[in-house]
């Protein structure tokens, strides 16, 4: 039988067969069963612990127990299977990983029984070292701080033993030992630990000197060991002094944790890293050994990494990977520092939760899963857990709900890497498969899930056994649904776990279930405080409701305070707090918040002070009432008999029970409109004094006054229930909330409202030895800070006066309001306030100079401390010097320097604070682009404020600089507001300062421009982007300032059509961007963690809807404009639709409306819809629309019908004087449009008793005249009558805008009258009249505003000291005279300027000084100036249109008022000064033909006015410039410009210049002339204006002319035909044509003379019959073009020399030449151009003249005579007539005026008398020849000659020439 067992035992060891081992047993149990019988035993006692041995192996523990009982049975003797029975029972009765320190002596008596007995035998000794290690391997999960204490008698006795038996594996006797210096370590006998080691490091360096390092870093972690010991052992070997220094260093690393990491610190990090990689061998130790230095340098890269010196890991990591000494398991712990190495770079971009950064991570976790898997394969221990250590800070950040399931297979290898190596990490193991239940249960696997979480409670130390119960529990609830729970706390927890599992976010779904598991916690009482949430109580008025849910909420929460004692039966009350914080959790997960609300009252009736307790002190724990327990006993349930670790726990959980309450309560005040110590807003109609009257209305007011109390108290009490528990993370949370809920607050700078609150908290986290979020308490500081001042500076600005009131009584300082920047406040805690606040600041800026990568402070943050703490030194009036800002860090000192410069540079703003003493911009700006900057947020906001404060200094060059650094941080500066964990500054603010950025380089950019096209358009570019940004940040009023100030820059660009279209995309962009900003006006809430927002003090008022309207209405316009440059009207149109309903009911609507019509009537389209909608805008614009549509219409009868329209809307008596100028407007139409000239007159006749019904003196005149006629007055109702006669009243008008109306109405009058009619030249004498009445009121108003004015200024008293100082601050003083009032005193008997009596008076007239001053600035309506001529440009129009009339009756002294007039508008109303000059050479060259150039003020300065003035020549060169540049014109000028665009002043310089021209010429000034003409062509063939560049070839073809180069005249005429021109233009080109081609004495001159006139005639007649009312005036011009021809051709016909034979082409050709000049002078006649027909009478004499002396026959000489008699006599009396009409109306009969006619008559009579005996020498010629005749004859024949002569008849020639000789 024994071999039958024997065989069994061997089978199931060898095949681990089960089945083998049961039969040996049952064998052995039959044997003993026999035994027992009486028969003879068969098994020997050996068997049973062979068996039981075996069943050990093969797990089977009942056998191999059995076995041992059965042997133990026995009386077995001491040998050595009774040791190996002890040691096999020892081994069933091993801890588990888990065991309790109360089982352990127990288990560890066995293996010291097998010891005692092993050690007493030599040949047992190997015995001793098996039971040692068998020993080892039970106590191993024990030898951890805290545990190991209670092994030092056992682990001494094994020792011993060992030592006794004289082991010979030394290093295992080393482990033992150095294992029992730990363990007497922590049972704190450091004696005994220090005479351990002695021994321990004795017997090491006898026996095992490889393992000294490891002990003496032992010893000198525990300071076992002295330190000159130390010192001399370290100095003899460099393998233990860097052991040294790495255990020193681990040794101050936890006092580091605690406290402040100094760069001193770190630096010995570096110290060891080089004392490592030295290889120099200077050291007197001997070198290290490479896996030495391998082990070392692994050792140093994971302390350094713990310590966060990311530096010294990399180096070492390098140092490593090029030593190539490592083995398998250091390679893989590098490959372990290396992943940690790259988390550490990539710092919070891994924290984000983004997809890249999640899918980063996941990554890294691959990499060290493969790791894992090869180091398992390799079988290394330690590398196993390394890498199981490394992966489990890897997957730490993704245990979150929706991302840990895709770790869940790394995870498991852990476990499983873990488990294979038996890992101490017990904690670890005890977390993961506590995580690995939570996948597990989301997944479904429940089986799997309890698996885990049994495994987590058998590794638990103890920590963590009452949650992992707990859901351990729920678990085992959750796979019995079947069966319904007994107690109500399950059924609870089973409904919340069904809450849970449910997909469904659907609120009707999860409210019924979490209310019942309210209900089950708290029957009936639940319902009625879920109740008072709801406000479905109270009816009637809106403010009785809400007082009647206010009294309904306050009566429902009285059921609160008797619910524990109705709860008096539950006395697990640790167990009802977790059920409430689950539904309190869950409720909130599920945002039902009102369950949230109830839920959280009941949880938080527990915080009744039963929980404030302290073991840590060592104080005793005091038995509640409620606990029946005796004092010694704990029933484990009560707050008094729970552990520690369990009411920490419930406190934990009540402080985040008081964290999602005050949430919840947050989000009732939303509901109620409200925000968290806001108060409540009254309803609308109800005013504030009725609101503090309303009993209602108070009781909802204090409602919601309470409801924001109890959230800043709950979020109080967690921070103090953190503080108590020293859970610092419960305290900042609690701050972090406060800020994140307080943002509105923070935002409005309501400081003081938050102070209490605050205060609390900071002082809170002062408590804290080490806070571990610097930045809120930085931030918090920060706040109280700025709290504690606002009352003495305001919440804008600060005014430095506490030192200055300092000494003064209380009495004596001002009073002023709370927050206002007048003064301080009169309490007299201020300056202790502002101590404090200094004292705050000066500790949140101490706090925040760690360096540390876990404790650095945001540049964010300091930047915020470090403005108030400047603000606090302005408010002491303390100057910053350089040492109060200096910092370790030289970059950090940098930095530092230039945030305090920025900051104090922003209080210097205000001139009334104390100045600080502040670097140069330049300094600050070279400054901080030195900087090593960490944070591109605040780096961007630094440079942002550098750039305003340089442009507020016009410094463009900084500004183009700080804007660059600025704007390459854009990209860096987006990424980092989602990559940070603080947010300081979110995206919304960096786009903004963006946007600020932008429009600061764009105005720099602008300014430096200088003319380069390309950096204009840069700052364009610029502008662009601002707008852009703005609209990424939603900022309205950015994006309007960003819109203006492209607006602006573009206008020089956008006045032509080729300029425009290129800036239509970005102004599409700007629309669209303003359209989508101004959608979203509205305030934003913020929202994230600690995001303070970019405050910008331009910004900080809302942006009116007016300004944005105005931007987008002049883009509508200007986008407009470019559609109608392209003609696409279809898209104009569009346009125009889309700015109608953007701008509706706004002040542009009105703008918008008249583009339409304007853009429809251009289109031919109908516009009386939008009339109709104009309407309601007034008569006034619906008038003027009228007229715009008359410009833009196609035919005739819709320009009638719209004028119509125009005047008949004009009905009221405030639109008489527009309805004047649209009847005189449109009197001008009907006579360009050849309607009669009776009609076209009484519109204007109807205007000018509009006008005169204006003045008093004619409205009275008009109603006597009313009153005489009585009934029978009709009124006209007709659009063509005249409304009554007041002519008698013309020369009573006062006001100078009706006169300079009537000058230009009857100016038009006499226009349309025929030249023939008396009309003509009595409308001409009546405008000119009008004129000399303008300028005589003028004069006279003019004398009483200077006195006036001169009587002010006397009244007027001196300056003060102060006011003199400060406006003259800029000035030199040091030459100034010092005036007294009685010379400052104006004389009026100095004042000699008159009005002009005669003509020489006006020819000396010049307008003085002082009353020009008057003209530019007064508004008097009887003087001239900018309001009495208001159409400055109209009024020179019809001025040069009068002197022109006057002109052709040779009225030329009536033309000199005139043209003052002209000349004083020019020069102070429109400041032309060339225009000016223009009339000064006109008034010169009347006076030249009146003969008194000499009495002319301005004959002295003849050559200035010829030349061009200097400003307007600088002022087209700079366009020229620009234009060259591409920056202004890129196409031709159009002379037919869009209705939008307006004359450039430029292109009026070239017309005035070209007209200046034209009078030189005519003046004899060829030289000034040429210059004139030169710079007028010059300038407009770069700018491309064809129309003066017509004219000004023209001007220089007439040059020619004049200077006899007919040639080059020629080729300019051909030049400049191309361009063409009007009629005016037509006549003067065929004229100046016909003198050059006949100039050059061709002999086709003539005919091609002939063919030129004929052409030109041809042109005007085709003008003259489209308009038919200019008939007289173009047959005048054709007439004119004849006899220009005529006298040209005649004048080089007479330019013969004398003697040559005259052709009798010649003579056909003069005959040719008289018929035109008798024909032209006929006409001249019949049309009233006395002047001109006197002169064509007198050169038809000039060729009769010519042609007597060329013809033989008598008869025709004796004809041409006779005719060139009459014309010449004809002549003489038109002359007569035009001297006579200048003699009636000169001034006091001067007999200058006439003396031009005179002079002329008396030409003429000259001529004729000339003629006359030319006639007469002919006829006594014809007499002497026939007395001849008769000498010679008979008698007879004489007779008969009588008798056959016969009598003339009469009118015959003989009886005309007889006639005439015997006259003559």
């Amino acid at each position: 039988m024994e071999t039958d067992v024997r065989c069994f035992l061997t089978q199931a060891t060898e095949q681990q067969d089960c089945t083998a081992l049961q039969s040996a047993y049952r064998l052995i149990r039959g044997g003993k069963a026999a035994g027992h019988s009486g028969r003879t035993p068969r098994v020997s006692p050996r068997l049973y612990v062979l068996c039981a041995e075996t069943a050990l192996q093969l797990h089977c523990l009942e056998i191999s127990e059995e076995c041992l009982q059965m042997y133990f049975g026995n009386n077995p003797q001491k040998d050595q299977f009774l040791c190996r029975a002890y040691l096999c029972h020892g081994q069933l009765m091993t801890l588990s990983a888990a065991g309790t320190v109360g089982d352990f002596p127990q288990a560890v008596e066995y293996f010291l029984k097998a010891i005692a007995i092993s050690k007493q035998e030599p040949k047992f000794h190997f015995m001793v070292f098996n039971a040692s290690v068998l020993y080892f391997q039970t106590v191993r999960p024990l030898l951890q701080p805290g545990r190991c204490a209670h092994l030092v008698p056992s682990l001494t006795q094994v020792v011993q033993s060992l030592e006794e038996v004289a082991d010979q594996d030394h290093s295992w006797r080393a482990e033992l030992m150095m294992h029992l210096i730990r363990c007497v370590v922590d049972s704190g006998n450091i004696k005994d630990a220090k005479d351990v080691g002695k021994v321990t490091e004795e017997f090491v360096k006898c026996h095992t000197p490889h393992l000294h390092p490891r002990l003496f870093s032992l010893l000198v972690q525990h300071n076992l060991t002295d330190q000159d010991v130390i010192s001399e052992i370290t100095r003899q070997n460099q393998n233990l002094e860097v052991t040294y220094k790495i255990q020193e260093f681990k040794n101050r690393l936890e006092e580091m944790n605690k406290g402040e990491m100094k760069t001193l610190d770190l630096a010995k990090l570096e110290e060891i890293f080089h004392l490592l990689v030295d290889t120099t061998g200077n050291h007197s130790p001997p070198p290290l050994q490479p896996a030495d230095r391998v082990a070392l340098l692994l050792e140093l890269a994971l302390l350094a990494l713990e310590a966060k010196h990311q530096k010294v890991a990399v180096d070492c990591l390098k140092e490593l990977k090029s030593s190539r000494a490592a083995n398998f398991g250091q390679r893989i712990l590098m490959k372990c520092v290396n992943s940690q190495i790259n988390m550490l770079k990539k710092g919070a971009k891994m924290n984000d939760y983004s997809r890249a950064s999640v899918e980063a991570r996941l990554k890294e976790i691959g990499k060290l899963d493969q790791w894992l898997q090869s180091a398992m394969r390799e079988g290394d221990p330690q590398a196993v857990q390394a890498v199981c250590a490394t992966q489990w800070r890897l997957c730490l950040p993704l245990l979150q709900h929706n991302l840990r399931k895709r770790i869940r297979t790394p995870m498991l290898r852990v476990i499983q890497g873990l488990e294979d190596i038996h890992s101490l990490f017990l904690e670890m193991r005890c977390q993961i498969h506590s995580e690995m239940a939570l996948i597990e249960e989301e997944e479904g696997r429940l089986e799997a899930s309890l698996t885990h979480l049994q495994k987590a409670i058998k590794l638990d130390t103890g920590s963590q056994r009452e949650r992992l119960s707990r859901a351990l529990h729920l678990l085992q609830l959750r796979g019995t649904l079947n069966q319904n729970p007994s107690c109500n706390t399950d059924k609870a927890a089973v409904l919340l776990q069904q809450v849970k599992d449910l997909q469904s976010n659907d609120e009707t779904e999860i409210r019924p279930a979490l209310v019942t598991v309210g209900l089950l916690l708290a029957p009936d009482d639940f319902q009625i405080v879920l109740d008072g949430d709801q406000s479905s109580f109270g009816s009637g008025p809106e403010m009785d409701r809400r007082s009647a849910n206010v009294r309904h909420h306050f009566q429902s929460l009285q059921i609160l305070n008797g619910h524990l004692s109705r709860q008096a039966s539950d006395t697990d009350h640790m167990e009802k707090i977790k059920s409430w914080a689950t539904l309190v959790k869950t409720a909130r997960k599920h945002e039902v918040w009102d369950v949230c609300r109830a839920a959280c009252r009941f949880c938080l009736l527990y915080d009744d002070g039963r929980w404030q307790m302290s073991r840590a002190e060592g104080e005793n724990i005091s038995k509640t009432d409620d606990c029946s327990c005796s004092q010694d006993e704990g029933c484990g349930k009560c707050p008094g008999c729970l552990p520690e670790n369990i009411w920490r726990k419930c406190l934990r959980l009540l402080a985040e029970i008081y964290f999602i309450s005050a949430e919840a309560t947050i989000q009732q005040l939303f509901k109620e409109g409200v925000q968290l110590n806001r108060p409540a807003i009254p309803p609308r109609t109800m005013k504030g004094q009725e609101c503090d009257e309303d009993p209602q209305w108070v009781t909802y007011r204090d409602w919601i006054q309470d409801l924001s109390a109890y959230v800043t108290s709950s979020f109080l009490r967690a921070a103090q229930l953190g503080l108590q528990i020293k859970e610092q993370w419960l305290v900042e949370n609690a701050a972090i909330y406060m800020w994140n809920y307080s943002r509105h607050s923070l935002v409005a700078e309501d400081f003081r409202l938050l102070l209490p609150s605050f205060q609390c908290l900071v002082k809170m986290l002062r408590e804290l030895q080490n806070p571990g979020n610097r930045t809120v308490v930085v931030l918090l500081c920060n706040a109280v800070a700025r709290g504690l001042i606002q009352p003495v500076c305001g919440a804008e600005t600060i005014e430095p006066t506490l030192t200055a009131e300092k000494g003064k009584n209380r009495a004596e300082r001002p009073t002023g309001k709370t927050g206002t920047s007048h003064g301080v406040s009169s309490d007299a805690a201020a300056p202790q306030d502002v101590q404090k606040a200094l004292e705050l600041c000066e500790y949140a800026l101490h706090i925040s100079k760690s360096n540390s990568p876990g404790e650095m402070v945001p540049i964010a943050a300091k930047k915020q401390v470090l403005a108030t703490w400047v603000q606090i030194k302005m408010l002491l009036q303390q100057q910053i010097h350089t040492n109060d800002v200096k910092d370790e860090n030289e970059d950090m000192s940098a930095l530092m320097h230039v945030l305090v410069g920025v900051e104090m540079l922003q209080c210097n703003k205000n001139p009334r604070r104390m100045e600080f003493t502040v670097p140069s911009l330049c300094t600050l700006v070279t400054t901080a682009s030195q900087v090593n900057w960490t944070d591109s947020v605040t780096e961007l906001q630094v440079w942002c404020q550098l750039a305003a404060f340089c442009l507020s200094a016009q410094d463009h060059s900084l500004v183009l600089r700080c804007t660059e650094k600025a704007l390459h941080l854009g990209e860096a500066a987006a990424k980092s507001t989602d990559t940070t964990l603080c947010l300081f500054n979110d995206l919304k603010a960096v786009n903004e300062m963006l946007s600020s950025v932008s429009s600061m380089r764009g105005l720099g950019l602008a300014h430096v421009s200088s003319g380069d096209v390309d950096i204009y358009r840069e700052a364009l570019e610029m502008f662009s982007s601002s707008v852009s940004y703005a609209e990424k940040a939603d900022n309205v009023k950015m994006c309007i300032t960003a819109a203006k100030h492209y607006w602006n820059t573009c206008l020089p660009l956008a006045r032509n059509p080729g300029e425009r279209s290129k800036v239509r995309d970005h102004l599409e962009k700007i629309l669209g961007a303003l359209s989508h900003t101004g959608a979203k006006h509205k305030k934003v809430q913020t929202k994230g963690f600690l995001t303070l927002r970019a405050i910008h003090t331009e910004n900080k008022q809302e942006a009116t809807d007016e300004e944005e309207l105005s931007v987008r209405a002049a883009i509508y316009r200007m986008l407009l404009c470019i559609h109608v440059d392209k003609t696409d009207r279809k898209s104009a149109l569009q346009l125009l639709d889309r700015a109608g309903r953007e701008l509706n009911s706004s002040s542009h609507t009105l703008d918008q409306l008249k583009l339409s019509i304007r853009l429809k009537a251009r289109l031919g389209e109908s516009v009386q819809a939008d009339m109709q909608k104009l309407q309601k805008y007034g008569e006034q614009c619906s008038s003027f629309m009228w007229r715009q549509v008359a410009l833009y219409a196609k035919s005739t009868a819709q320009q009638l019908y719209c004028y119509h329209q125009s005047v008949t809307s004009l009905q009221s008596p405030e639109t008489q004087w527009q309805k004047a100028n649209v009847l005189l407007e449109f009197g001008e139409w009907l006579y360009r449009h050849n309607f009669s000239k009776s009609s076209a007159q009484q519109q204007v006749q109807w205007a000018i008793d509009i006008v005169l019904q204006q003045e008093p003196e004619t409205r009275e005149a008009a109603e006597e005249e009313s009153e005489k006629m009585g009934s029978s007055a009709v009124e006209h109702q007709c659009l063509f009558g005249v409304q009554g006669s007041m002519k008698q009243n013309l020369f009573s008008v006062k006001h100078v805008q009706h006169l300079d109306f009537l000058v230009q109405a009857h100016t038009v009058l006499a226009v349309m009258a025929d030249r023939a009619s008396p009309e003509h030249q009595l409308y001409l004498l009546t405008a000119a009249t009008f004129v000399l009445q303008i300028w005589q009121v003028s004069i006279d108003a003019s004398f009483g505003l200077y006195s006036e004015m001169s009587r002010s200024r006397l009244l007027k008293p001196p300056l003060s000291a102060g006011s003199k100082k400060g406006k003259d601050k800029t000035k030199n003083r040091k030459d100034a005279k010092v005036t007294t009032p009685a010379e400052e005193r104006p004389k009026t008997d100095t004042l000699d300027w008159v009005f002009p009596t005669c003509t020489k008076d006006w020819a000396c007239f010049t307008c003085p000084d002082w009353a020009r001053e008057l003209i530019r600035t007064s508004s008097d309506s009887q003087c001239i100036n900018k309001h009495t001529i208001n159409t400055q440009h109209q009024s020179i129009f019809y001025l040069n249109l009068l002197e022109k009339e006057l002109h052709s009756l040779s009225l030329y002294h009536l033309t000199l008022p005139t043209m003052h007039l002209a000349e004083t508008i020019a020069h102070d109303l429109l400041d032309k000064r060339s225009l000016a000059d223009f009339y000064r050479l006109k008034i010169l060259g009347t006076c030249s033909q009146l003969g008194l150039e000499t009495s002319s003020p301005y004959h002295k300065t003849l050559l200035s006015l010829c030349r061009n003035q200097e400003p307007e020549l600088m002022q087209c060169h700079k366009v020229i410039a620009l234009s060259q540049e591409g920056r202004l014109l890129n196409k031709p000028y159009n002379e037919k410009a869009e209705q939008f665009d307006h004359i450039e002043p430029w292109q009026q310089n070239i017309h005035i210049w070209l007209d200046k021209a034209e009078l030189c010429l005519s003046m004899g000034l060829y030289q000034a002339a040429r210059q004139l003409m030169a710079d007028a062509h010059t300038v407009a063939k770069k700018l491309a204006v064809p129309k003066a560049m017509a004219k000004s070839l023209l001007s220089f073809a007439d040059l020619a002319c004049k200077e006899q180069n007919h040639a080059e005249a020629l080729i300019l005429l051909e030049k400049a035909q191309t361009f063409g021109g009007d009629e005016q233009f037509w006549y003067h080109f065929s004229l100046t044509k016909v003198r050059a081609v006949v100039g050059q004495k061709d002999e086709d001159a003539q005919n091609r003379a002939d063919h030129i006139i004929k052409q030109g005639c041809e042109a005007l007649k085709l003008v003259m019959e489209q308009q038919e009312n200019r008939a007289p005036e173009l047959t005048s011009m054709i007439t004119l073009l004849k006899l220009r021809g005529a006298v040209e051709c005649l004048c080089v016909i007479g330019e013969a020399q004398p003697g040559e034979t005259v052709s009798p082409q010649t003579v056909q050709r003069l005959m040719v030449l008289y018929n035109t000049l008798r024909d032209c002078g006929r006409t001249f006649t019949e049309l009233c151009y006395k002047q001109k027909a006197v002169e064509a009478h007198e050169k038809s004499t000039q060729c009769v003249r010519m042609l007597v002396k060329c013809l033989v026959d008598e008869k025709k000489k004796k004809l041409l005579l006779l005719d060139g008699l009459s014309q010449m006599q004809q002549a003489v009396t038109l002359q007569e007539q035009v001297a006579l009409n200048a003699q009636s109306l000169a001034i006091q009969q001067e007999e200058t005026c006439g003396m031009s006619a005179l002079h002329r008559l008396q030409h003429l009579r000259l001529t004729l008398a000339e003629l006359s005996l030319t006639v007469l020498e002919e006829h006594c010629s014809e007499v002497k020849s026939q007395a001849l005749s008769r000498e010679s004859k008979t008698s007879a024949e004489l007779a008969l000659e009588e008798f056959t002569r016969s009598t003339p008849e009469p009118g015959s020639l003989e009886q005309v020439w007889t006639y005439d000789g015997q006259l003559n």
